[in-house]
Parts: structure tokens; C-alpha cells; sequence
């Protein structure tokens, strides 16, 4: 299927089971960035409280500022409170420092810039009512929804939560995953398992608990029962290798009898052997075996899946080589094109000054032939091509971050 049609079904996947977890409650502190709210967050109080001053200078009414000299009365700083301070009559002025209340009849700040102080009379110039200064309420007015329940929390959202004075929140237990790695080459250690480590590594960065379940061998029994048993512990499962046609790939043959295949092999150059589906109503993702495979195919669905869409930085760059497509007669095939910024530009890897000069400037690029050692992908990002692209055009890339 086309990559617009698998977003579509993870998509529907997420809002369906993504968070069917239990909430609990937990301290507000730097430790709770990345849990997601699982409650609504709706301010108790004004903020400001009161008109601060936004500038060091001195507080006085707008319709004095055409009659000085005023006289200076005393001074605020940021931390009096508001109850303490005096009310400002006509022909008065006070000294007053960045963040401090405005005195109850003040409507403005002179800055100090355009103050003249001479012994306790200031001169200045003619200003409006509202200079220099935060009215009371403009952050947020009590009862205003400020965060929304399924809100990631970030350094931003913590430092709400503290303003507001929350100590406690709702928020959803983190998601529980469990990763599988296939294939009798890595039970037996004649291969390395890079995919398990990359998976968790994600996992744990998208703010995920992730635990490794081991390897299983290319059995259909063992697989079926080791996709079964981690269906029924997690939230979600995923599993590398063991899905493309070969006779010892039984990952898709056992997610179909025990469950729903919702989706099988998308138009994806590297990651195309992938199928997601549910057992038990637990979601599974089983990646490709290849590891750039495994890795597009989780930044592209599962990612998707846990943070939503939308969520991938990326920036625009222009595109630093001709890049001339080898089809191979799949049409709609989007193709990953792994990419190093450098001075601007977006630098393709596999051509000559790369890490992996594999293709020869005029070629046809060949994604599969850069894509065979998880090296291409030490790179900053990729972007996803579906037709020619010429040296200098401008080209997405997402970001691996």
C-alpha cells in the first residue's frame, strides 16, 4: 500500500488503543517530561494577578505625563506584595523595577531612559496609559483551559504546572512495550542483533518502557507462542525480521492466526516488508529484518503510533547532488534518501565524498545499494523522494532527533 494509506490506518490505530492505559498521579518535577496528561489542566487563578511593570522605571497615571514635574513618592521592586502598597494619588510617581506590582492608581511606566530626576521630582515625556506594563490576566484568566488531557509534557508544560501551583497530576502510565528479535542467526550468535538494541533505544527516547524479550528461532510454534505471551503482557509488541517471503518467516503467518493483520508491505524503500496488526487487541509492529529497514519503518509507523503525527522535526534545505531514481517499476514507491546538512545544503549519502561512495555522479541512485549497512544512516536525516530530484532543489528533511 502507499505510504499515505499506512499513516491513515496507524493513525486510526493510535486513537483506538494508544491510550487505553491506566493514569495515576505523580509529583510535579523534571521527571514527569515526556508522561502524557491524562487530565485536563484549567488555571485557578489570574496571571498576572496584577499589572506588573514590564521595564525598570517609575509608576505613574498616563494623564500626569502632560503635567510634570510629579513628585517621587518611594520605591517597588519585584516580590512586594500587592496588599503592602500604597495607593497612587495625582502629581505622584514611584520608582519601580521590572516584575514589581504596579501601586493601585498607576496605569503606566516611564522608562528610566526618558526620566530626568531632580532631588525627588521627575520630569519625563508624555505616555499612554498601558506603557510598559503586563495587565493582570494576560498570561491567563482563571478558569481558562490551559493544557489539554493527552498533552506530552515538555519543559514549557512543567513550567505552567509549577506557575499554576499544581503539585500533583494526572497523567497516563507510560507505555509498556515489549521488543522481539527473530531468526535462527541470532539465537545462535552468528549474526549480532542490531535491530533490538536501535528499537529500544527509540523506545526509550519516545518515553516508552521497553523490554528486550530475547531472540526467538524460525519456528512457527516458538514464534507464535513468544508473540502470544508478549500480547497478552504489553501494550504493544514489536519484533524485527521473520516478515518477508522467505519460508523460515513465520512473524506474519502467526500475527494472522492469532489475530488481524492490518497491514502488510508499504511502498517504502528501505522498510517495505512491514506489517502492523493486533492480537489479543494488543497492536503489533513487525519490522523489517534488513536494519535500515527496521529503523525507517519504526520512525515512519512506529513513532507515528506513539507520539502522533506531526511530530517529526524538520527543516528545508536545497539538495546538493542529481538525484535520478531507480524505480524498478513500483510506482508510488517513496524512497528514503539518507542526508547530511553541510553548509546549507542537504548532501545525499552514497555519492563520491560521502561515507559510502557506492554511486557514481550521473548513476541511478540505488536506495537498496546505500541502504545495506546501517552506516547510511549516520547522518543527521532523511527525505522522502518519489520522483527525480535535481541538484539545488529544496527537499524536506526530517530529522533524526
Amino acid at each position: 500500500m502507499p505510504l499515505s494509506r499506512a499513516r491513515e490506518i496507524v493513525d486510526s490505530l493510535r486513537e483506538k488503543y494508544y491510550f487505553r492505559r491506566k493514569s495515576l498521579r505523580v509529583r510535579v518535577s523534571p521527571g514527569i517530561a515526556g508522561r502524557e496528561l491524562a487530565e485536563d489542566v484549567i488555571a485557578e487563578e489570574d496571571s498576572p494577578p496584577h499589572p506588573i511593570a514590564s521595564y525598570d522605571g517609575y509608576a505613574m497615571k498616563s494623564k500626569d505625563s502632560t503635567r510634570y514635574p510629579l513628585r517621587i513618592t518611594g520605591s517597588i521592586y519585584a516580590g512586594e506584595p500587592y496588599e503592602t502598597l500604597q495607593e497612587l494619588r495625582s502629581g505622584e510617581a514611584v520608582y519601580i523595577a521590572t516584575g514589581a506590582f504596579l501601586p493601585p492608581g498607576a496605569d503606566c511606566v516611564l522608562k528610566l531612559e526618558d526620566a530626568k530626576v531632580e532631588g525627588d521630582l521627575l520630569y519625563g515625556v508624555p505616555i499612554e496609559e498601558g506603557t510598559k506594563v503586563v495587565p493582570a490576566g494576560s498570561n491567563y484568566r482563571r478558569g481558562e483551559l490551559l493544557l489539554r488531557a493527552r498533552t506530552r509534557l515538555r519543559a514549557q508544560e512543567i513550567g505552567i504546572l509549577a506557575a499554576l501551583g499544581v503539585e500533583e497530576v494526572e497523567v497516563y502510565r507510560r507505555l509498556r512495550v515489549g521488543v522481539l528479535a527473530t531468526g535462527d542467526e541470532i539465537v545462535k550468535g552468528t549474526l549480532r542483533d542490531i535491530n533490538s538494541p536501535v528499537v529500544l533505544t527509540l523506545l526509550e527516547q519516545w518515553g516508552c518502557c521497553a523490554s528486550y524479550l530475547g531472540a526467538v528461532e524460525d519456528s512457527y510454534r516458538a514464534t507464535r507462542q513468544a508473540l502470544e505471551d508478549a500480547a497478552r503482557r504489553y501494550d504493544c509488541v514489536v519484533t524485527s525480521g521473520g516478515v518477508s517471503v522467505g519460508r523460515r518467516d513465520c512473524v506474519l503467518r502467526a500475527m494472522e492466526e492469532l489475530g488481524e493483520v492490518l497491514m502488510y508491505r508499504v511502498r517504502t524503500r528501505p522498510g517495505k516488508p512491514v506489517a502492523i496488526g493486533l492480537i489479543d487487541e494488543t497492536p503489533v509492529f513487525a519490522l523489517p529484518g534488513k536494519p535500515t529497514g527496521a529503523l525507517i519503518a519504526a520512525q515512519l509507523h512506529l513513532r507515528r503510533y506513539i507520539l502522533g503525527a506531526g511530530t517529526v522535526p524538520y527543516l528545508k534545505a536545497a539538495i546538493s547532488e542529481d538525484v535520478v531514481l531507480s524505480r524498478g517499476g513500483v510506482p508510488d514507491m517513496a524512497n528514503i534518501l539518507f542526508l547530511r546538512l553541510e553548509n546549507g545544503y542537504a548532501v545525499p549519502m552514497g555519492f563520491p565524498g560521502s561515507e559510502m561512495p557506492l554511486i557514481k555522479r550521473g548513476e541511478k541512485y540505488s536506495v537498496s545499494t546505500i541502504a545495506s549497512n546501517l552506516r547510511s544512516t549516520l547522518v543527521d536525516g532523511y527525505a522522502i523522494l518519489d520522483k527525480d530530484t535535481r541538484r539545488g532543489e529544496t527537499v524536506k528533511v526530517h530529522l533524526f532527533s
